[in-house]
């Protein structure tokens, strides 16, 4: 049976015979000691510091082929020293895509390679060549500490990636500014609210990063309250995984928005937070992600892909933390729920699922609603021509018995002449504010939307003005068979089509199906309606058009 140490000293092993073959060591080189970046297309300093680490963990951790190999040691030498050539004076790094002196770009490689200094200082042996390598690593983190203490950042999760290197930076050079600056920036506060969410809401990223931020710092700074918001976020996240083993990222508020990353990357957080909770929950889905990469998921219906695992980057810790028992990780565990309805109000967001099949409802979006059959979904949209401001996202979702109802208000018309002569005929230098309103018109609709368990059942609604041409949009995977009662064809890739009869049926390549009921038809005006979001590449449409008012309903089911 292939447990959860067997993988940890596997990707120990993988990750430093990796980086022997990557490791540049051509003395001539300005790449001397690191791995030159390919994917990226350029080499961040960052990954010398990623490459010592994966020598050093080799190193210190018992069970694997590298360990107290001294080769170890002498490779990651120049590593540290690629590093400490682009440090600048000041103590910073730069991220060379985008941010240069950058407190948190340095922050982000102390916590690559300061978990390992604390492992470092509790196993050594002052070899020689340890002694070597610690006085280029404490060379390093001293840098480090002028250059964090005085650094600054740009985004909220930047504060909690800066107070993680300060509480490691602390621990390991003592430094009283680093904890000056450290509880400075824990009087903001942890911005987790009740549910677990993080201001940037970001489920395919940043929570990742703050997590992992809130656990070194609870590990170096000896603040094991921190785990309280880890745990919360873990627990919501729950609610966030698809049918297909993927994440829901349509409430981010940064750059994952819109994609699908595999549940997996949350891997070593469950693991570590079962370890130290012993929480059932956490115990079960850390255990179920180990057999999905280990080819015995056999729970899920869906084809799950089998890739690697991330390493374990918590592994340091649980190294260093002579106590913990993961024996924990040999019972079965609990599966969260996957029968629920959460509105988590503050984001904005409704999420439901009911085993296989979950549907997602959210404010400020195009993509209204997204429903989901294991790796099959839909995603709904909504625009009239109402000045070109006519594009639906919600501005709430309030709930209306065992369904919810989404709701968008527009006020607009026209200008008139000012009421006194302007001092200007330069129209970018007048005082527009002062013109009057004329004809103002209010564009005012309400989808009302109640998931059956297999689908959903909408109505859209619209008060105000008349004579708006609208559409109801619904984005699929393309590759399929759309079938009509007369009709059949293949759908491809941008193609659009306009649903005027009753019921339609969507038949995927592995025999599932989804069922369209509720075709309308008022004009062939969808594709390329004015003040519409274009329609995105890799995804087949199906239009309903109307003109106001509107009191529609429709259904959607998969089979």
């Amino acid at each position: 049976m292939f447990t959860h140490r067997d993988l940890w000293l596997k990707g120990v092993e993988d990750a430093a015979s990796d980086a022997l073959r990557r490791q540049c060591l051509d003395l001539s080189s300005r790449f001397y000691g690191t791995m030159e970046g390919v994917a990226g297309g350029y080499t961040n300093p960052h990954y010398a510091l990623y490459t010592a680490r994966s020598f050093l963990l080799a190193y210190y951790c018992e069970g694997q082929q590298y360990y107290h190999d001294e080769l170890m040691l002498k490779r990651a030498a120049p590593a540290i020293s690629y590093a400490l050539r682009l440090q600048h004076e000041d103590g910073t790094m730069d991220l060379l895509e985008t941010n240069f002196h950058d407190g948190a770009e340095t922050s982000f490689t102390v916590g690559t390679i300061g978990p390992i200094a604390l492992l470092m200082q509790a196993n050594t042996l002052k070899t020689p060549l340890e002694n070597e390598v610690w006085a280029l690593i404490n060379q390093y983190l001293e840098n480090c500490a002028r250059g964090v203490v005085a650094g600054g950042f740009h985004t909220p999760n930047h504060r909690w990636v800066m107070s993680a290197a300060l509480a490691l930076l602390y621990r390991i050079t003592g430094h009283a500014p680093c904890l000056e600056k450290l509880h400075k920036l824990l009087e903001e506060g942890i911005d987790c609210d009740e549910e677990g969410e993080f201001t940037e809401r970001s489920s395919g990223t940043y929570n990742v990063i703050c997590d992992r931020a809130l656990i070194i710092m609870a590990e170096a700074g000896g603040m094991p309250e921190l785990l309280d918001h880890v745990k919360r976020n873990l627990k919501m996240m729950t609610m966030y995984f698809e049918p297909d083993l993927t994440i829901n990222t349509m409430n981010s508020t940064r750059q994952d928005a819109g994609t699908t990353p595999d549940w997996r990357i949350y891997y070593g957080l469950y693991l570590y937070m079962a370890l130290k909770t012993r929480d059932a929950e956490f115990i079960w889905i850390a255990n179920r992600m180990l057999e999905q990469s280990a080819g015995s998921l056999c729970w899920a219906a869906s084809k799950a892909p089998r890739e690697a695992l991330p390493t374990f980057e918590y592994l340091p810790f649980v190294l260093l933390d002579t106590e913990l028992d993961v024996s924990c990780m040999q019972t079965e565990g609990t599966p969260p729920c996957s029968d629920f309805v959460k509105h988590f109000e503050k984001s904005g967001v409704v999420r439901m699922r009911k085993g296989d099949t979950a549907l997602t409802l959210i404010q400020g979006n195009p993509m209204f609603a997204k429903l989901k059959l294991l790796n099959h979904w839909v995603g709904l949209r909504f625009c009239g021509t109402f000045y070109a401001k006519g594009q639906f996202e919600a501005q709430s979702i309030t709930e209306d018995g065992d369904a919810f109802i989404l709701t968008y208000r527009c006020r607009w018309g026209y200008k008139g002449p000012l009421p006194e002569k302007p001092s200007t005929t330069v129209w970018r230098e007048m005082d527009h504010s002062k013109r009057p309103d004329v004809f103002m018109q209010d564009y005012i609709i309400r989808i009302r939307v109640r998931f059956t368990g297999c689908g959903l059942e909408a109505r859209i609604m619209t008060e105000g003005i008349e004579h708006v041409l609208c559409k109801l949009e619904m984005l699929l995977e393309p590759g399929g068979h759309y079938m009509t009662g007369d009709s059949e064809f293949r759908a491809r890739e941008g193609d659009y089509m306009y649903q005027k009869c009753e019921c339609a049926k969507y038949r995927y390549n592995d025999g599932r199906a989804l069922l369209i009921r509720g075709g309308a038809f008022n004009e062939p005006y969808g594709e390329q309606m004015r003040g519409s979001v274009p329609v995105p590449d890799g995804v087949f449409g199906v239009c309903f058009t109307f003109e106001t008012p509107i009191d529609h309903s429709f259904t959607l089911s998969f089979s």
